[in-house]
């Protein structure tokens, strides 16, 4: 999983609530918080987002799987972790696959995935599609309110003026409790920078006023160890280094640190996953490119 796709997983964590409004336009659902997406540890088959969710009386959870583009293979996918879910959780599960980029040709709204059996199908499984490229950036932010804002920035017609006019009136909200505020400031500027890219994202959000914050520079670490965990969970030592190398290279854009040739040769060639670990951490703070490097 790339960057970008680990950067929806947090903010569909994060602010659950529109895409919620998106894939259920006519329920009033209530998000009740996280589940363990660990849906099978003996498989290692963990859900992207897994969340409990109230709808009157009644409890569910829901399912999100984030991708880049449609694929035939996602149905089964999708059916494969709903059904462990059903078992891990004990709760009716709904699943939702987000599509970030165009490709294949995925149902309009909602498919259907059938398990066949002799003389009929054993299961009939149902899930929803959340193209975020099909939709239209402005209508949508109209229809779901400032808290969406991080959502539109994936959306048809979100160039940088758009998302400008975003950051200033999300400064200027005053209704939004302000770990709400603050969480959805922090969201808005990640997925800017993965979906427009971090100069963008500089000239929009003035960047080293926003990266000194604690609570940035804490969303930045869980970012980066969230690609470190699907590496462990996959057994795959060197897909934890390239993801940590990741991590550092964009913290030190974001910082306007220079990231030299000789820097670059370094970060690439460098296998110990913990030491790139004590570069993120020095690079979220660091003054100069060499406070980065001064353990070795």
């Amino acid at each position: 999983m790339g960057e970008t796709d680990v950067t929806f997983r947090h903010l569909l964590r994060g602010l659950p609530r529109p895409l919620l409004r998106l894939a259920f336009p006519h329920h009033r659902l209530e998000p009740l918080g996280s589940l363990d997406a660990s849906v099978d540890r003996t498989r290692k088959l963990t859900a992207d987002n897994l969340f409990r969710i109230r709808r009157g009386k009644t409890e569910a959870a829901v399912h999100v799987e984030i991708e880049r583009d449609w694929r035939p293979s996602i149905p089964l996918r999708l059916f494969d972790y709903a059904s462990a879910a059903v078992v891990a959780t004990q709760l009716p599960v709904t699943s939702l696959v987000v599509l970030l980029r165009p490709g294949g040709d995925p149902p309009p709204r909602t498919g259907v995935y059938r398990v066949p059996d002799i003389e009929g199908d054993t299961f009939v499984f149902h899930y929803r599609v959340v193209p975020l490229w099909r939709l239209d950036a402005q209508s949508m932010r109209t229809q779901l309110g400032i808290e969406a804002a991080p959502f539109c920035v994936a959306m048809r017609g979100a160039d940088e003026a758009f998302v400008r006019s975003l950051a200033d009136e999300l400064k200027a909200e005053r209704r939004m409790a302000p770990r709400d505020h603050e969480s959805t400031m922090q969201l808005l500027y990640i997925v800017s920078a993965a979906s427009l890219g971090e100069e963008t994202a500089r000239r929009i959000f003035h960047v080293e006023s926003i990266i000194q914050d604690p609570s940035v520079q804490a969303l930045i670490r869980e970012w980066a160890a969230e690609g470190e965990r699907k590496g462990r969970a996959e057994g795959r030592a060197e897909g934890r280094a390239e993801e940590a190398r990741a991590a550092l290279c964009r913290v030190l854009a974001a910082r306007s640190l220079p990231v030299t040739e000789d820097v670059r040769a370094r970060i690439d060639s460098e296998p110990d996953v913990a030491r790139l670990e004590s570069w993120l951490d020095a690079a979220v703070t660091a003054s100069t490119i060499g406070d980065v490097f001064r353990d070795g």
